[in-house]
C-alpha cells in the first residue's frame, strides 16, 4: 500500500504517465496517509479522471484538497509580495524560509499543499516585525500561559510564523546558520530580503529534514521538496564543498540515507545494500516517528537528543505546574484568604497556611480509605 501511494505521488510530481495496476489499493487508506502527509493534493492529479467505482467515493474529497492548495497558494504568493514590500520599506532585512524556498521547483504552485509562510529576521528587529505582522490584520497565537508563540493568524486561513533564529535542535547547526540572514546575498532588485545560493539551499534543507526526522515530523511531503531540490540544482552542485559543511554538523549519515531513499522513491532507483535501512527509513517517516524510531536512530543520532529534550521540557513543565499549584498568584488566592486584599503582603504565610491544609485533608482522606478497606 505504502508503495502504491508513493508511486501515484511520483507520477504526478515528476508528471509522468501511469503504469496501469493489477493490484487494487484500499482507496480510504490511501486518501487519510496522503492527506496525513499533506499530499493528497499530488494524488488528485492521478485519480481526477478515473471512473474506477471505488476512486468515486474518494474523488471528491481528493478535489477539495487540490482547490484548497489552489486557492491558498495565490492567497500566499500575494501575501509574499505585500511582505517584501513592507518589509523594504522599513529597512528590515529578512529571510523568507521553507515553502518559500521550494515553491519555483513545483511545475505548478497548487502542487505543494500550503504551509504557514516562514520568515526569518533579525533578532533586534523581531520586535518590529511583530508589530508590522499585527498592522497587516495579522494576531499572534498565544500557548496556555499566554505566551507568544511566533505564528500569526489572519482570517481566513492565511499563517506566518516568524523566528529571529533558526530553530534547529542541533547545536552545530544552529551555529552553522547564527549570522543568518545578514551575512547572505540579496534578491535581485532588492535591498534587504535575503536568499541563499544553491549550496546553502541544499544544506539547509538537509538540515530541515534532519530536525523533523528526529522530530518524527518528517512528512512525504518534505521528500518531494527535497527531491524537486535535487532534480534541478544536484547536477551543478559544489559537491565536494557541501559534503564537508554536512559532514561539519554530524549530518552526513542522514545526508547519505536521505537521498537514496528520495531517489528510490521518486527517482527508481535501486539501493540493494542498503534496502533493510530504508525500508526502516519509510516506515518510521509514513507513521510519523511512531514505528522505526530505535532503528532511526542508527542513521541520525539526533533522534536520541530529540527524545531526551523531549522528556526534559516534560519534566520542566510539570515542575512548574507544581510550582503554580503550591504558590498561586494573589489573585487566584484572595478567593480563599479575602484578607490579602487588604494585606498582599502577608501572601507568603498564606501560601504556607494552604499547604497545611491541603496537607491536613490529604491525611484525613487517606485514613477515611483506609477505615473503608477495612
Amino acid at each position: 500500500m505504502e508503495r502504491y501511494l508513493i508511486t501515484l505521488i511520483a507520477e504526478a510530481v515528476n508528471q509522468s504517465e501511469s503504469v496501469e495496476s493489477k493490484w487494487k489499493p484500499s482507496w480510504e487508506w490511501i486518501y487519510k496517509t496522503s492527506d496525513y502527509h499533506h499530499v493528497s493534493n499530488l494524488v488528485y492529479y492521478k485519480v481526477m479522471w478515473s471512473d474506477d467505482v471505488r476512486v468515486l467515493k474518494w474523488k471528491e474529497r481528493f478535489e477539495t484538497r487540490y482547490r484548497n492548495a489552489m486557492r491558498l497558494q495565490e492567497r500566499n504568493l500575494i501575501l509574499r509580495k505585500q511582505l517584501e514590500a513592507e518589509l523594504e520599506k522599513r529597512e528590515m532585512h529578512s529571510l523568507f524560509l521553507g515553502e518559500s524556498m521550494i515553491l519555483e521547483y513545483y511545475p505548478r504552485p497548487e502542487m505543494r499543499m500550503p504551509e504557514p509562510i516562514e520568515l526569518l529576521v533579525q533578532k533586534k528587529r523581531y520586535d518590529d516585525a511583530r508589530r508590522l505582522l499585527r498592522s497587516m490584520g495579522f494576531d499572534e497565537v498565544r500557548d496556555g500561559r499566554g505566551q507568544g508563540t511566533g505564528l500569526f493568524a489572519r482570517i481566513p486561513d492565511q499563517k506566518i510564523r516568524l523566528y529571529d533564529a533558526l530553530p534547529f535542535t542541533g547545536r552545530k547547526v544552529r551555529a552553522w546558520f547564527r549570522e543568518m540572514p545578514g551575512e547572505l546575498p540579496k534578491e535581485d532588485e532588492r535591498s534587504y530580503i535575503h536568499c541563499m545560493n544553491e549550496e546553502t539551499t541544499y544544506i539547509y534543507f538537509i538540515c530541515r529534514l534532519a530536525d523533523k526526522f528526529a522530530r518524527g515530523q518528517l512528512e512525504i511531503r518534505d521528500i518531494v521538496d527535497f527531491w524537486l531540490l535535487l532534480s534541478k540544482e544536484g547536477p551543478q552542485l559544489k559537491w565536494k564543498e557541501v559534503r564537508e559543511e554536512i559532514e561539519s554538523m554530524d549530518l552526513d549519515t542522514f545526508g547519505e540515507y536521505i537521498v537514496k531513499l528520495t531517489g528510490k522513491w521518486f527517482g527508481n532507483m535501486h539501493f540493494h545494500e542498503d534496502n533493510y535501512i530504508l525500508n526502516d527509513m519509510q516506515t518510521y517517516i509514513i507513521s510519523k516517528g511512531t514505528l522505526g524510531r530505535r532503528e532511526s536512530e542508527d542513521v541520525l543520532p539526533l533522534v536520541t537528543s530529540v527524545v531526551d529534550s523531549y522528556y526534559r521540557d516534560l519534566r520542566k513543565e510539570e515542575r512548574r505546574r507544581m510550582r503554580e499549584w503550591r504558590f498561586p498568584p494573589i489573585d487566584y488566592m484572595v478567593s480563599s484568604f479575602p484578607r490579602l486584599k487588604k494585606w498582599p503582603i502577608l501572601l507568603p504565610v498564606y501560601w504556607l497556611i494552604r499547604l497545611m491544609k491541603n496537607r491536613r485533608f490529604r491525611k484525613k482522606r487517606r485514613a477515611r480509605t483506609e477505615e473503608s478497606r477495612e
